[in-house]
């Protein structure tokens, strides 16, 4: 069985997943203007960072939001073949929502955003990048409110914005003060799935687009090693 991991969110580089445009992303300095720390102790930025192919730095610093996230995700999100990045964005009066940078003539800006969630102190953590409903695009999935809701959501960029395909409850991918996301998305098989826990930690899922809709599987007994063996389609 041959594993493909397109996207498990640690504290690591940024690997790009096309093959011009951004090849590398981070985030500058720490900033202390929103007291979330949803984290653990990782703080909030307001300078994003990024490589192009040619080796020329560009920034974009942010004055009202912050990026409230782990690391940048460089991936091609609108299927013209140069990568873009994918980060979490925070209004501090609306939370959290999920956008996607791209390089111009004029440097970096905002291609799609989703809506934010609708008020303070509200997040969520990004669960995989991949052509989720095998339309050759990348799709991106994240879980919103993965504290509280524990929605996992799925969205696509058409006509050049941010359009959710599917939606489920009770699932989840972090923990209050943890400086990690688990789980991510796998392809098995040639089945390209999202893996997250249910919402009481105590079953992994696996979640996949099928013709519009969403299927499950449960992979048994949630636990960080069993979570890695998922992703390593073990």
């Amino acid at each position: 069985m041959i594993a493909r991991l397109l996207f498990l969110i640690m504290l690591m580089p940024t690997v790009a997943l096309a093959d011009g445009g951004i090849v590398e992303a981070e985030y500058g300095a720490d900033v202390d203007v929103y007291p979330h720390r949803i984290m653990g102790d990782i703080f909030e930025k307001q300078e994003l960072r990024v490589l192009d192919a040619d080796g020329v730095m560009h920034s974009l610093t942010l004055h009202n939001n912050v990026f409230e996230d782990i690391s940048p995700r460089v991936a091609d999100m609108d299927g013209d073949g140069l990568a873009d990045v994918v980060v979490v964005e925070t209004d501090v009066n609306l939370g959290a929502s999920l956008a996607i940078y791209s390089l111009g003539p004029d440097g970096l800006f905002k291609l799609a955003t989703t809506p934010h969630i609708g008020r303070a102190f509200r997040w969520l953590a990004p669960a995989g990048i991949a052509d989720f409903d095998g339309d050759g695009q990348n799709d991106i999935a994240y879980v919103e409110t993965p504290h509280l809701g524990k929605v996992l959501r799925f969205w696509t960029i058409q006509q050049g914005n941010l359009v959710e395909i599917a939606a489920a409850g009770e699932l989840t991918n972090h923990r209050i003060g943890e400086e990690l996301i688990s789980g991510g998305a796998r392809v098995c098989d040639g089945i390209t799935e999202v893996i997250t826990a249910n919402g009481n930690w105590s079953r992994l899922v696996a979640t996949r687009l099928v013709d519009g809709g969403l299927k499950f599987a449960d992979l048994g007994d949630y636990s960080p090693q069993a979570m890695s063996d998922a992703l390593a389609c073990r």
